[in-house]
């Protein structure tokens, strides 16, 4: 009996986490039940794993956190057995739903291209992810890009006299307090959000509490103030327009709003208008055929760490129940958890935070992200997906 080909798309933590979830706990109990064999290959454009969620703090300042504690190389730190897992650099070009073939492209360690190859999947797990409008914090591109980005923005920041960032959301509010707790009031920062409060999806008194940390650094905070238009200057400044007919001239603007789906390889009719896979409620992409799944950013934008955290058991249960043909877990649908789950480090020392209808003490948040935004969680994603 020939191995059962799982191909994962994406080097992210979406893609992390499938390659270690599965081959430590599922497929094992597949194997025990059905005999079936399994193999793992994930295709990946870096060759090195971003940690987004640190890059706030790191771009305002990096002898906080240097950069190159940010890109882990996969390969080398994955730990999983090579008679299991592959690891493929490359550049994936298309995906073949009827003759289920990832189509893509090698890519050396300096990313120049080699050879056009393909690979048959029996399985996929599509974790593409999504990138950020500004491409220090969340790049579509090579680890040396991601760095030069994180690198290019520091220097921005330091140079800047006066700086606007557009979002309400946590990137937005994390990186406006790395600015307000270095630099205070010597530098003018503003934040512009189109809605009535900062972190409109949580219990508006959260918003309302960051907003205070914010401007009692010196941070100033425009509420329904939606950003409509960005004008670079023969200055070199940048015209921000926003809200009604109005516009300010700054050093640095910061675009904070949402993420735009890594969706380039797939068919147009596996995504939603917004341009996310679409799946069911099973996390199936179902108009790929049987065996197909989406997890993180790619499936509905840029989702929280502990939301995947949840979600993973369900995703790989209902992937080992059907691959099992009903004999192993069973088949669990996913509900949104009805209230959101946040953790936004408000500058060095305050924090904001949200699990379960309940706040997290500001203390609390500093001591599990606020110190050092998880950092250190960095190389144990690549290493164990965790």
């Amino acid at each position: 009996m020939s191995n059962h080909e799982v191909v994962i798309l994406g080097g992210s933590y979406g893609g992390l986490v499938t390659a270690h979830e599965l081959a430590k706990k599922y497929i094992p109990s597949v194997t025990k039940t059905t005999g079936q064999k399994f193999h793992l290959t994930m295709i990946s454009l870096s060759s090195h794993f971003h940690f987004p969620v640190a890059v706030p703090r790191a771009v305002v300042d990096p002898s906080l956190i240097p950069f190159s504690k940010l890109e882990i190389p996969i390969k080398d730190n994955v730990g999983l057995a090579q008679d299991i897992f592959t690891f493929v650099h490359a550049e994936i070009t298309s995906v073949d739903t009827a003759s289920r073939t990832v189509h893509y492209t090698n890519l050396d360690d300096q990313y120049n291209k080699g050879a056009a190859a393909e690979i048959h999947y029996d399985s996929l797990f599509i974790a593409l992810g999504a990138h950020t409008k500004h491409p220090a914090f969340k790049p579509r591109a090579s680890h040396v890009v991601a760095l030069q980005e994180m690198e290019k923005l520091n220097k921005e920041i330091e140079a800047a006299k006066s700086i606007v960032l557009a979002g309400g959301g946590p990137v937005a509010i994390e990186t406006a307090g790395e600015l307000g707790s270095k630099y205070g009031k010597s530098k003018s920062i503003t934040v512009l959000t189109n809605g009535p409060r900062l972190l409109h999806n949580v219990n508006p008194d959260i918003g309302t509490t960051a907003k205070s940390y914010l401007e009692h650094m010196g941070v100033h905070v425009g509420l329904n103030a939606k950003v409509t238009a960005s004008t670079k200057l023969e200055n070199g400044q940048t015209r921000v327009s926003f809200g009604d007919d109005q516009s300010v001239d700054v050093d640095l603007y910061i675009d904070s709003t949402g993420v735009i789906p890594n969706n380039e390889p797939l068919p147009k009719e596996l995504l939603t208008d917004r341009g996310f896979l679409e799946v069911d409620a099973y996390q199936r992409a179902t108009k790929a055929g049987p065996l197909v799944y989406g997890l993180g950013d790619i499936v509905g934008g840029w989702a929280q760490i502990a939301e995947l955290v949840f979600i993973k058991g369900v995703v790989f249960g209902n992937w080992a129940y059907e691959v099992s043909e009903g004999k192993v877990g069973k088949e669990t649908a996913w509900t949104t958890p009805k209230n959101s789950m946040m953790l936004v480090p408000v500058g060095r020392k305050k924090t904001v935070g949200t699990a379960f209808g309940w706040r997290f003490p500001s203390w609390i948040g500093w001591f599990l992200k606020g110190r050092d935004f998880m950092v250190g969680k960095a190389g144990a994603t690549v290493s164990s997906g965790v």
